[in-house]
């Protein structure tokens, strides 16, 4: 179930968010209503239904049949409209027995009526929408006189791409979530491991244990949980980006080690920001059910290199990140959006192939971002764009505390052998090493090709 924000809300509220009089429509809260169908309702909301049933459309919400109709934006989702026009008391039946005594040439007159009528209604408000992404199409349903005047919205995910895009990523976090292997020994992780074979078996580097973020009493973190929780948070995100089709579109090995070691520590972060949100935790939660304290008085119980590695990423975790989802009280669909955006960054470092996919799920997820925000805000353009904007800022601040762990993983893993033999996995990430040496690989072939090429001419 989508997290949406109508749960809370009275049947009455839910039927009529606009102030409502005995002669506003029931449906939308038009003022200009009267009894049509065995219901009040305005003609829009009358021309509206009248044309469903006798088109017998199909339509599909975005959001799970969730959405407020009211008369500004009663033409953004059309599923709950209907649904909404038949829980007044719209009666179906009316509409068939109507159409028996008319002639198809009045039909059609009366359907190009109630469009206009709609198109003049509704021109007002659509002004005041900014044109975004003018080219989607309206994927998935046919076209009707009612798709003449489409808003940017509908454009935006028509039919139900938003919605499974949504159900997608939701699925994918429950699933690599809960996803763990019972084991009666000590769990094996290693960052003896090249990022090439760990990207491909993720479970080389650490096995996928129970994850214990919402451990009710835990333990302050140690040097060897900080090693094991590293590998096994690598593990789980790994699992998490296999979830996502654009990471899977990508068949060169070359663009999923550049993703992993630009993404891995942001999509970390933000992961575990949003778990000490929730579990109310003044700190990092970790994977294996520890944490590691804000306090510095509580930080005086704990390893000094524990607290040499988190001490100056903690206090922006808490103020800059974990701040802001409280203020914001951010749901768990709004964080997988984040971090699927986080992953989906693109670069001019990726193959051509690569910059597509990775342009076009970015452009898609924050698309989503934008649909789904607007529909949590009622509608409400201006608190959606706000708090968008909100949510988006959290992006470079977890961008920062990952170039943070950045510098405490390659001071750490230069001085314990033990955290990762030669600088280990950990520190080919945090350094970002695999991924240079390939791109200066092929840099020198590019370079051997032409030379090669431009001595063929002189010979």
């Amino acid at each position: 179930m989508l997290g949406m924000p109508f749960t809370g809300m009275s049947a009455n509220e839910w039927r009529n968010p606009s102030k409502v009089d005995d002669l506003s429509c029931l449906v939308c809260g038009d003022p200009n209503a009267k009894r049509h169908y065995g219901a009040m309702s305005c003609n829009g909301c009358k021309g509206f239904f009248r044309r469903s049933i006798w088109e017998k459309r199909v339509y599909h919400c975005a959001f799970g049949g969730r959405c407020i109709i009211e008369t500004k934006y009663r033409n953004r989702c059309r599923q709950c409209r209907l649904k909404k026009c038949e829980a007044v008391g719209m009666d179906r039946e009316a509409v068939r027995t109507e159409r028996k005594k008319k002639t198809p040439d009045l039909d059609n007159k009366i359907i190009k009526m109630e469009i206009k009528e709609e198109i003049d209604t509704d021109s007002d408000d659509d002004a005041n929408l900014p044109n975004i992404h003018s080219d989607y199409s309206t994927m998935g349903r046919e076209t009707s006189p009612e798709d003449i005047k489409p808003d940017p919205f509908t454009l935006l995910f028509a039919g139900r791409s938003n919605s499974e895009r949504i159900a997608a990523l939701r699925n994918g976090e429950e699933k690599v979530m809960n996803a763990f292997e019972v084991s009666f020994y000590v769990a094996h992780y290693t960052m003896d491991c090249a990022i090439g074979p760990a990207i491909e078996n993720p479970a080389n580097v650490c096995e996928r244990t129970e994850v214990l973020f919402h451990n009710s009493n835990p333990p302050l973190i140690t040097f060897d949980t900080l090693r094991f929780n590293w590998c096994r948070t690598f593990t789980l995100t790994i699992d998490w980006f296999a979830t996502l089709p654009e990471y899977n579109m990508l068949g060169n090995i070359a663009d999923k080690k550049l993703l992993v070691t630009m993404a891995l520590m942001p999509v970390g972060w933000l992961w575990y920001a949003y778990m000490a949100y929730v579990t109310k935790t003044e700190g990092i939660k970790f994977i294996d059910g520890s944490w590691f304290p804000s306090d510095e008085t509580l930080q005086q119980s704990v390893c000094s290199k524990c607290v040499g590695y988190y001490g100056k990423i903690t206090k922006a975790f808490m103020a800059d990140v974990v701040s802001r989802m409280k203020e914001l009280q951010m749901d768990e669909t709004e964080m997988c959006l984040l971090k699927a955006i986080i992953t989906t960054k693109p670069s001019h470092l990726y193959s051509q192939f690569g910059r597509i996919e990775m342009t076009k799920g970015s452009m898609n997820y924050r698309s989503t971002l934008c649909e789904y925000i607007r529909g949590k805000c009622g509608g409400s353009y201006p608190d959606a764009a706000v708090r968008v904007a909100k949510l988006l800022q959290i992006i470079p601040i977890v961008d920062v505390l990952g170039k943070f762990e950045d510098e405490s993983a390659i001071l750490v893993s230069l001085e314990e052998a033990s955290f990762g033999p030669g600088g280990g996995l950990a520190y080919d990430i945090h350094t970002k090493e695999a991924t240079k040496t390939e791109r200066k690989e092929k840099e020198n072939t590019f370079e051997e090709h032409n030379n090669a090429h431009h001595n063929m001419f002189k010979q």
